[in-house]
């Protein structure tokens, strides 16, 4: 019986760290894909009022795009809710090209998942 309460409490602990723990790398990823892909309809619409000459714009500088995201760490954010992260990320930028560059981003949990707190 000891056992099997041991094993409940093992599981409850498991189940509620991830509840309210910190964002995983994969979660910081899609958080920042969501991001990305927001700023790129944005981009999109925006062009599109231009017609053909928005389109080759559009072409010519490009979407963000991010190729790898590695978590160095997060703590729970001061005086505002989420956490606040360092990244190191792997990405393409309109206009300067791909590079690889720390960050330090809040994300807050969400009903959808995690988001990037602007």
């Amino acid at each position: 019986m000891k056992m099997l309460h041991a094993a409940l409490a093992a599981a409850l602990v498991l189940l509620l760290a991830g509840c309210f723990g910190e964002p995983s790398e994969t979660d910081i990823r899609a958080a920042l894909e969501k991001n990305i892909a927001r700023n790129n309809e944005s981009l999109n619409q925006t062009t599109q009022m231009f017609g053909g000459a928005g389109k080759i714009l559009t072409d010519m500088i490009g979407k963000a795009e991010i190729h790898s995201v590695k978590k160095i760490g997060c703590v729970a954010a001061k005086d505002a809710p989420g956490y606040v992260c360092d990244v190191e990320l792997d990405m393409t930028v309109p206009l300067t090209g791909r590079k690889k560059d720390m960050t330090t981003v809040r994300f807050v949990k969400g009903p959808d998942g995690w988001v990037v707190a602007e």
